[in-house]
């Protein structure tokens, strides 16, 4: 085994985006006053906060799978592969809840490329373990 390089690359990016999404929550709470929760129809709030809350929630174990693969010798290119699109995925979601808290392309395609990820990274680490067996 050896340290996972692109998933250290790209968690560097990950862990630096979610104190960028802090940071404006943050910011947003300051604004409508909102210490905790989210208030009363604060529609702003509410996607900074989901935002911010998404990334925490799929991170981690995203991360993980992508580690565990690099770790286990899995193909590089696929390895970059997956770490861009989770991060291009990730960096898409906010932006598209930023513009508006419905539905919309940017949003949409960061949510396919999480669970894409995931998905695939999930059931590769399954056939990668089963293999070393």
């Amino acid at each position: 085994m050896h340290y996972p390089v692109i998933t250290a690359i790209a968690a560097g990016i990950i862990i630096n985006l979610q104190m960028i999404l802090m940071a404006i929550t943050g910011k947003s709470r300051y604004k409508h006053l909102q210490g905790l929760g989210i208030g009363d129809d604060q529609p702003e709030l509410l996607a900074r906060v989901r935002s911010h809350g998404n990334l925490a929630e799929n991170a981690a174990i995203v991360l993980f799978v992508l580690a565990l693969l690099e770790m286990a010798g899995t193909n590089q290119t696929l390895i970059i592969i997956a770490a861009t699109a989770f991060v291009i995925g990730r960096l898409l979601h906010p932006i598209g809840l930023f513009k508006t808290s419905g539905s919309s392309i940017p949003r949409a395609l960061g949510v396919a490329a999480t669970a894409l990820v995931g998905t695939i990274g999930g059931l590769a680490l399954i056939y990668t373990a089963i293999g070393m067996m």
